[in-house]
């Protein structure tokens, strides 16, 4: 056998070899998937309440409303409703007011950002219990954004799709009524992040 073609075989038979050695490295790698999408109904208030003596004060009432989910690979780690209510303002005694809970709900709402609504009672920060029964509308169109980011091992897909919305509902505070009426500074989004990982 000549010298050329001895290092032909040779480099045949190695590359063989490291072929076979790269198989069960290939066949090792594992994907990890993580899934997170919710949905997020937001109403804005501004409420002036009447102090019984002929003066009132300002206060402003914001209610998020919502379904969260999320999986990893396929098993799923998280699956709720949830309700949140933000109270600022001034009582009528002069006093400033930040106060804010979060709580289990009951949320429904459309694929297509058409509706949403959400039953739930909660207890804030202070100790008093809030109450909330409100529905959204859709209004105009929607509003998408997509970004994906990739590098060695990781692809990441964000996409969000928002529209304004009209949300009517009442908020009772401790068994009265602080907000019974229509506001049109509401939206209604959803938020869906896709990440797969790559490893070995």
């Amino acid at each position: 056998m000549s010298t050329g073609s001895w290092s032909r075989t040779f480099a045949v038979s190695l590359a063989a070899i490291v072929a076979a050695l790269l198989v069960p490295a290939a066949a090792s790698a594992t994907t990890e998937t993580f899934h997170r999408f919710e949905v997020v109904a937001t109403a804005n208030y501004v409420v002036n309440r009447d102090c019984g003596d002929g003066t009132t004060v300002q206060q402003r009432v914001t209610v998020l409303a919502g379904h969260e989910e999320e999986s990893e690979s396929g098993t799923i780690t998280l699956d709720s409703d949830f309700l949140t209510v933000f109270i600022r303002g001034f009582d009528c005694a002069g006093n400033f007011i930040s106060d804010s809970g979060s709580g289990p709900a009951e949320f429904t709402w459309s694929a297509s950002l058409q509706t949403a609504a959400v039953t739930g009672t909660i207890t804030l920060r202070q100790g008093r219990v809030v109450t909330v029964d409100m529905s959204w509308e859709g209004a105009g169109a929607i509003e998408a954004t997509s970004n994906t980011t990739t590098f060695p091992g990781f692809t990441g897909h964000f996409m969000s799709r928002r529209r304004d919305a009209v949300a009517t509902g009442t908020v009772v505070v401790d068994g009265e009524t602080l907000v019974d009426s229509s506001t049109t500074n509401a939206e209604i989004e959803t938020l869906e992040d896709t990440n797969l990982r790559t490893s070995g």
